[in-house]
């Protein structure tokens, strides 16, 4: 017995070990690990989340891209950098946008007002205001630039807007529908601004009763209604009543929700299971959620208890996982 609880406090380090978050510290930010120690020193002005080893940096203003490890990946130059879809960087040289790889090496040179995430192979991107096209990973138009306004591209299909209408086009660029087209349970308004959610079939699955719906999670919804959130899930049944002034994503199972000021988490049949007590609550990660307490930011498990005491001046976001081939997810939810 003795061996297996060691082993099992062994495995937990190790775990603790492989997820990472961005943190500050006396002015400065790092790489915290799962237990609270410093991966990477905090010894740079800002940093980003990080994706696939490598995390954007800022100094003196400007960033750039290192290696978890600390290592200048691409120097500290550009006025913004953001993370893409499938494994591109897109960097802003304060006039253009353009992409980068993860190993620094430049792929489109900065020459767009605007550029999307690469989806299926293809961004949206623009020269020009209001005049969207589409961009393979050269930066060569596939779809040439003649929408007001593009969607990413899913299961082949991209939601796009021009001066009249809104469609969708293929991979082509080829007009496949009107954008009323559904092919999975939508959110509708009736005539009076009532929403529900309706079957592909036209039916209603939940009734029209609300000022607003979240996209689902799950099995469930949050709903909007004389001026406060609540949970309900499919069969109109209400979990949580409309007490919530806001909520963030379900992740491992719970959610940070909003109550009289304070946040805390509540599970998918609505009971609060961490109560509303922090400043801030972002989704869980790994069994980590971050939280803002008395000013200092800290980490909980699911069970509300703290696993890094609230010290910290900022966290960003969530922990994410070292091991380049897997990473976290959560269910993204949209008011």
């Amino acid at each position: 017995m003795r061996s297996l609880f060691f082993f099992s406090l062994f495995i937990t380090s190790w775990a603790n070990a492989q997820v990472l978050v961005s943190a500050k510290s006396n002015g400065k930010y790092g790489l915290l690990n799962g237990d609270g120690q410093w991966y990477l020193a905090a010894t740079y002005d800002s940093l980003g989340s990080f994706y696939h080893q490598t995390v954007a940096y800022a100094v003196r203003g400007k960033w750039g891209l290192l290696s978890v490890e600390g290592k200048v990946i691409s120097p500290a130059v550009w006025a913004d950098i953001s993370y893409e879809e499938e494994g591109k960087v897109a960097v802003f040289d304060g006039t253009y946008w353009g992409y980068i790889s993860l190993s620094g090496k430049t792929i489109i040179e900065p020459q767009f007002l605007e550029a999307d995430d690469f989806h299926e192979g293809l961004a949206g991107a623009s020269k020009l205001e209001d005049n969207w096209g589409f961009i393979d990973s050269t930066g060569r138009w596939v779809i040439p630039p003649q929408f007001t306004f593009v969607a990413e591209f899913i299961d082949g299909l991209a939601y796009v807007e021009d001066e009249e209408e809104s469609f969708y086009i293929n991979i082509k660029g080829e007009r496949q529908g009107p954008a009323t087209r559904q092919s999975a349970n939508y959110r509708d308004i009736t005539p009076t601004n009532k929403m529900g959610i309706r079957k592909t079939s036209g039916t209603w699955l939940v009734q029209p009763n609300y000022d607003n719906l979240s996209l689902r999670s799950g099995a469930t919804y949050f709903f909007y209604k004389d001026g406060k959130w609540g949970l309900l899930d499919t069969t109109n049944a209400i979990l949580f009543a409309n007490k919530l002034e806001q909520f963030r994503p379900f992740s491992d199972g719970l959610a940070p929700v909003k109550l009289n000021g304070k946040w805390g988490y509540i599970n998918r049949k609505g009971d609060m299971v961490v109560p509303a007590i922090f400043d801030e609550a972002l989704p869980f990660s790994y069994g980590k959620g971050v939280v803002l307490f008395n000013g200092k930011w800290g980490v909980i498990g699911t069970d509300g208890n703290f696993l890094i005491p609230p010290r910290f001046e900022n966290i960003l976001g969530r922990f994410q996982k070292l091991d380049p081939k897997e990473s976290a997810s959560w269910e993204v939810e949209l008011d």
